[in-house]
């Protein structure tokens, strides 16, 4: 879904075969996770298991999306540099930490 092929889109309608969902797929999943590598969905398991049967529930959501439960970390490639980021707008500038114990060993 993010290449948005030809052939991505038929390969897709063999397994969704509704339209409005594989529209959904490529003009707007695919476009919003172009640049994420992987870990589209996070699983919340809920504390309350269902009535009745007393099964355990959980949610399945997107992430990356707006409305979502808990925000999404950034991927680890990212990361540091989103905290370097953070901290340079609030003022924090980065300190480079010199080991002067290491020459003498």
């Amino acid at each position: 879904g993010k290449d948005g092929s030809l052939h991505a889109r038929r390969q897709a309608d063999t397994i969704l075969r509704e339209k409005p969902a594989l529209t959904k797929l490529f003009e707007v999943l695919g476009p919003r996770y172009a640049e994420r590598d992987g870990g589209y969905t996070r699983v919340l398991q809920l504390a309350k298991p269902r009535t009745g049967d007393n099964a355990p529930m959980s949610i399945i959501e997107y992430v990356d999306r707006p409305g979502e439960i808990r925000a999404a970390k950034p991927p680890a490639s990212k990361q540091k540099s989103v905290l370097e980021d953070v901290l340079s707008e609030v003022g924090i500038e980065k300190i480079d930490v010199v080991d002067n114990n290491a020459e003498g060993r």
